[in-house]
């Protein structure tokens, strides 16, 4: 009886450990999926959060064309495209645009096209998308022609009393290319220097050449050299200035009379420095043998260093006082 007993709780205490150890083993499997659950959710996380997407603006590269002996009008300089992809590799093509955009011309004839634009040299891992994958453009034959610069300026600028010496361009003859009908159209390549209002001192100033029509209308030529460094010399010279007039007596007291002249200013030509020195110009007027109101023509003196006064004489009335 005794043995049967052992052996019973011996059974019970092997079931106990079993049940036991199988829960154990549960616990753990359990453990393991979810930790293996949770480091695939932080990759995924991970992933998202190094991504980027950044839009790079490049220029268009045109292939299969000798543009020498080409002219491409119409198609825009630059193109946007879109990356994505991890972020360190976007931002490396961001910074160093290390790939391209190109449309390959080849085989194709003078006139009107449409051409697809094609990236390369991104890297594998990244993704792309061109804003405007297909442009439009027109193939010329290049032909060419040579024009003499001329230098434009507004005279009306130069400060009163300033002369302009001799103008000079860094650039006198250029090559003017482009279509045909273009070409015909040119009637001359200007260098347009801006000036400001009351200019005193000399200018040099560097300008971009440009092609114009009869009526000054720019015309779509490429020109070459583009610029040109344009020296206009400006120094003092003559120039006009109104001053007061002065009126002078002789041969009487002039507190005794009362003088009118027809003009209170004359206009004196002459050297800029001259003029601003002069605060006045003198006419002298005789008062001998004057007795009763009288009108007489006295000679407005030409101030030292001046050219010339305008007008040359006035007309003064004389008036004793009583």
């Amino acid at each position: 009886m005794k043995w049967h007993t052992d052996k019973m709780v011996y059974g019970l205490l092997t079931l106990a450990v079993a049940i036991f150890m199988s829960a154990y083993t549960d616990s753990q499997t359990s453990s393991t999926r979810r930790t293996d659950n949770q480091t695939e959710g932080l990759s995924k996380i991970g992933k998202i959060a190094s991504s980027r997407s950044e839009k790079i603006t490049v220029p268009i590269q045109f292939t299969g064309i000798n543009t020498d002996d080409y002219y491409i009008s119409g198609a825009p300089d630059n193109v946007e495209v879109t990356v994505n992809g991890p972020a360190a590799l976007v931002t490396a093509a961001k910074n160093t645009k290390n790939f391209q955009v190109s449309a390959n011309l080849k085989n194709l004839s003078d006139g009107a096209h449409t051409v697809t634009l094609k990236v390369t040299g991104l890297n594998k891992d990244l993704t792309y998308k061109v804003k405007h994958p297909k442009v439009n453009l027109t193939i010329y034959k290049r032909t060419s022609s040579y024009y003499s610069v001329k230098t434009n300026y507004n005279k009306d600028a130069i400060a009163d009393g300033y002369t302009v010496g001799t103008v000079t361009s860094s650039v006198n003859n250029v090559q003017i290319m482009g279509r045909q009908n273009a070409i015909d159209a040119v009637d001359s390549v200007v260098a347009n220097v801006q000036l400001e209002r009351n200019t005193k001192k000399t200018v040099k100033q560097k300008v971009t050449l440009q092609a114009v029509d009869v009526n000054n209308n720019p015309v779509d030529v490429a020109v070459s050299p583009q610029d040109t460094t344009v020296k206009i010399p400006i120094e003092k010279g003559n120039g006009t200035k109104q001053v007061p007039l002065d009126l002078k007596t002789k041969n009487g007291n002039a507190s005794e009379f009362t003088l009118s002249g027809s003009v209170n200013e004359v206009e004196v030509k002459g050297n800029v420095d001259v003029l601003n020195k002069l605060k006045s110009v003198e006419a002298v007027v005789d008062l001998s043998n004057i007795t009763a109101k009288s009108e007489q023509e006295v000679t407005v003196n030409v101030p030292d260093g001046a050219e010339s006064v305008d007008p040359k004489t006035v007309s003064v009335v004389v008036t004793p006082k009583e």
